[in-house]
Formats: structure tokens, C-alpha cells, sequence
């Protein structure tokens, strides 16, 4: 066993004086390794719903606390929860997991102003955003927040009401929660200067997120891949230093580059964070 893991960690004369992991061959394999296990996760998640997936905390609650709040550090109203709105909401959610689409419009033409006039709310100003893919609500606040045309409907002054629906449900073949965030200011609620624009200006910030799995397949893939490059990275100082102890002269070397970029490569890795922003 000592033999086998000095010949892959160590620069030894059975591997040339080269690591056996820091070959061609096997940093090859272990890309393969990270495309397979990503692959495999992938196609768990859709075969066996609830095994792999996004643990979320995400509530409504906390949603409208933290807009509100970021409206609060502008100096704006604190926008009033709205049980219409909330009940748009949670009809265009529902309606976007029937019709499996992941957009404003749905493919029947209907846009987000159609679900507020089936309950009646008669807006002066609305707006919307969409949100799937994160852990939790301060990620998906944070998300809008750093997306310029959502952070103007969070911090709009022309806002005095908002509806969220956070729903779980079977989206695209995996166990889904979706979030709307609706918002508005009726007719009979004037603000200065008023006009009968509507603010269609939102576009999406869409994340997937999944009921209470067993497996975060995002994490184990990151894990996997933090891993590795952090094995590679033991195995090139290793090298180095048993290389310039040892006076060895090798024709191919670059371990200082490989260090850099795996080094960088790490920093990216524990920065990813799950989200997407359209």
C-alpha cells in the first residue's frame, strides 16, 4: 500500500519521476470522474425526485421582510401584503408548473398582468419577479438585488403592495419550488403625478430548488471538485519540494503554473454559489 501511494503522490523512479496523479492520463480521469458524477446526479434528480435536490428554507415571510427592508435603507414606504396579490402570485406559479414554462409570458400568451385582473386588482403600476435556484431568501433578495431591472421593482416608489407565493410542486421532472413576487398599487390608491403606466420592466432571476432531499447534487459535485483540486494541489507541492530536495532534473515541469491555476481554480470553486439570473 505504501508503495502504490508513493507512486501516485511522489515523484518516484516507477513514475518517471513524476507524480503519478499529476500525469496527463490521470488528470484526465479525474475529469472524467467530476463530467460523470455531474451526469449521474443529473439524471438521479429527474429519475428518483426527492433523492437529489436544493434544500430550501425560502418563505414568503421572510421575502416580503427583506424587501422591505432594503426599501427601508432607500428611505421608502414599506410595501403591504395584499392577499389578491398573493393569490396572483400563487395562480402564475401554479400556472408556469402546469404548463412547464420558465418565463414572464407563458407559451398561451398570457402575461403576468392577466393573473392580476383574474382577481380583480385593478393596478395603477405593477410588477413582477421570478426566482428559482437558491437556498434561501436572503440569496434570492440578494440575486434581484444585483440585477438591475429586478432591484427597480424592489425599490420602486411607485409600489405600495406586494404578493409572494413560494410553491412545491413537480417542475420539469424534479421536485420544484418556484417563487413569485408580485407587486402593485391600485387605481383607488393615488400617488403623485400618476399615470396609467404599468411597469413591465422585471425580467427573471430563475432558480430551482428542491423538498427536503437526501443529496444536494450542487454541493456533491462542488465537494467533488473542491476535492480534487485540492489533492492536486498537495500533490504538486509535494512534488516540488521532493524534486528540488533531491536535485532532480526533469525535462517537463511548469508546477509553478499548475500551481497558479489550480490555485485560482479553487477560489472559483468555493465561490459558486447556486442561482440563475436571466
Amino acid at each position: 500500500m505504501t508503495n502504490i501511494l508513493a507512486h501516485l503522490f511522489t515523484p518516484q523512479v516507477s513514475n518517471n519521476y513524476k507524480a503519478k496523479t499529476l500525469h496527463l492520463s490521470s488528470l484526465s480521469v479525474f475529469m472524467l470522474i467530476i463530467m460523470i458524477s455531474q451526469i449521474l446526479f443529473t439524471f438521479l434528480g429527474r429519475k428518483i425526485p426527492g433523492v437529489l435536490g436544493i434544500t430550501s428554507t425560502i418563505t414568503a415571510e421572510e421575502l416580503v421582510s427583506l424587501t422591505n427592508q432594503e426599501r427601508q435603507t432607500k428611505g421608502l414606504n414599506l410595501l403591504i401584503i395584499n392577499s389578491d396579490l398573493s393569490q396572483a402570485a400563487q395562480a402564475k406559479a401554479a400556472d408556469m408548473v402546469a404548463h412547464n414554462y420558465w418565463a414572464h409570458t407563458s407559451p398561451d400568451g398570457l402575461t403576468p398582468w392577466t393573473f392580476f385582473k383574474n382577481v380583480r386588482y385593478r393596478y395603477l403600476y405593477a410588477g413582477e419577479n421570478l426566482a428559482r435556484d437558491f437556498y434561501d431568501s436572503n440569496s434570492v433578495v440578494s440575486a434581484w438585488m444585483n440585477s438591475s431591472t429586478h432591484r427597480d421593482n424592489i425599490l420602486s416608489s411607485r409600489y405600495r403592495e406586494i404578493g409572494i407565493a413560494v410553491v412545491q410542486d413537480i417542475f420539469q421532472g424534479q421536485e420544484t419550488t418556484l417563487v413569485v413576487q408580485l407587486f402593485g398599487t391600485q387605481v383607488g390608491n393615488l400617488l403623485p403625478e400618476p399615470t396609467n403606466e404599468i411597469s413591465q420592466s422585471a425580467e427573471a432571476v430563475l432558480a430551482e430548488i428542491k423538498s427536503t432531499p437526501l443529496i444536494n447534487p450542487f454541493n456533491l459535485t462542488k465537494s467533488i471538485s473542491i476535492s480534487l483540486t485540492i489533492i492536486l494541489l498537495f500533490v504538486i507541492v509535494v512534488d516540488s519540494i521532493i524534486i528540488t530536495k533531491k536535485k532532480i532534473i526533469r525535462l517537463s515541469g511548469k508546477g509553478l503554473a499548475h500551481l497558479i491555476f489550480l490555485g485560482i481554480l479553487l477560489i472559483l470553486l468555493l465561490g459558486i454559489q447556486p442561482g440563475l439570473v436571466l
